[in-house]
């Protein structure tokens, strides 16, 4: 039976094959290019850049699909730049891409296409759906379901990730074949909406000048030892070794962020392995056995799952790695995956001693 779905093209490649396998399998697509910033003047492929939305159009015109922007300027800036700015001047690393997903892509977007009478979301993520279920797509290297893994069973029912069982070459070369402009398109690699990598100098441009979180402070070591002054806790993440300032004959990192102290704590390399981390905001798929099961657990985008005991609590969970694991950061999203299945994750809230 012919359904009717909208697809999110940002574009890019992958969104701009993904229309054409929703066209291509007889089903009507219908494009839809989010404008994000009521200025976008980046062009990463996902804020609605004028370039961006030009591209998304002529790829709709080759396709003979339907194409409109939706502007989303508002609800992005209340649920994903002012969370982003508000978590690094608490000294926390946010993940906007999961906010996006799930409040955006898979909220706002499930909200038009029920408006519009379709019957599902498709976008260009490289992950599946199988049986109600998100998995890691078949292309290892690009999978992108630790962004998703919020996804309540609802909007799991209406996700449809045409790319996720092909491999990016093979994307790039369906594209190509099609005669789309996209086909060699460079990919977004960063936060779309930070011009130039620039983390500091956008909090700074869009947080009151006053904002605790842009102040200087002490760099401590663990004892309390203040070594030199930062910059302000915005310019820092767990894990991060340059921009500090600071010599001596061992490399430092930080390991610790003080929000209340408005103290950056250094420490070694191995200060940051750590055994335990709790996470909260948590997504659930499905029943767990007990309070306590096994499963492996990304702590980063690129982080390789790693074999974890995770002890359910009211609304927060601790997970114990079953080796330690390198600058967890809070703020970032732990997802908890059953091999190529995702089961559930969370937001980090703290990490443990280092062991």
């Amino acid at each position: 039976m012919k359904k009717r779905v909208l697809v999110a093209m940002s574009g890019g490649v992958d969104s701009s094959v993904a229309a054409a396998m929703v066209a291509e399998r007889g089903d009507e697509a219908v494009g839809v290019t989010m404008k994000l910033l009521a200025r976008a003047e980046t062009g990463f492929g996902c804020c609605g850049s004028p370039a961006d939305v030009d591209d998304a159009k002529r790829v709709a015109e080759k396709l003979r699909i339907s194409h409109y922007v939706s502007d989303m300027a508002e609800i992005f800036e209340s649920k994903v730049i002012r969370p982003y700015l508000d978590a690094y001047l608490g000294g926390t690393t946010p993940n906007p891409c999961v906010e996006c997903n799930r409040s955006l892509k898979f909220g706002h977007l499930l909200g038009l296409a029920a408006a519009w009478g379709c019957d599902a979301v498709a976008t260009g993520h490289y992950a599946r759906v199988i049986g109600g279920v998100l998995h890691k797509s078949l292309d290892q290297a690009k999978d992108q379901s630790y962004f998703l893994y919020s996804l309540d069973a609802t909007a799991r029912a209406r996700a449809d990730f045409p790319v996720g069982s092909l491999s990016k070459d093979a994307v790039r070369a369906k594209a190509r074949e099609l005669g789309l402009k996209t086909a060699d398109k460079p990919e977004s690699m960063e936060t779309c909406f930070v011009p130039d990598r620039d983390v500091r100098g956008f909090v700074a441009a869009h947080a009151d000048a006053s904002a605790p979180g842009l102040a200087s402070g002490p760099i401590r070591d663990r004892s309390g030892r203040v070594l030199g002054q930062h910059t302000g806790l915005a310019s820092y993440t767990i894990g991060q070794r340059s921009g500090l300032g600071l010599s001596g004959p061992e490399p430092r990192y930080v390991v610790r962020i003080d929000a209340k102290e408005n103290a950056v704590i250094v420490g070694s390399t191995d200060e940051l392995q750590t055994r335990e981390i709790t996470v909260g905001a948590m997504t659930l798929n499905g029943e767990r056995n007990g309070e306590t099961f096994q499963a492996e657990v990304r702590i980063r985008h690129r982080h390789v799952p790693t074999p974890s005991t995770i002890t359910l609590h009211d609304g927060t969970a601790t997970i114990t790695f079953h080796e330690p694991q390198r600058a967890p950061a809070p703020g970032q999203a732990a997802v908890f995956y059953d091999n190529e299945a995702v089961i559930g994750g969370g937001t980090i809230l703290r990490a443990g001693g280092a062991s």
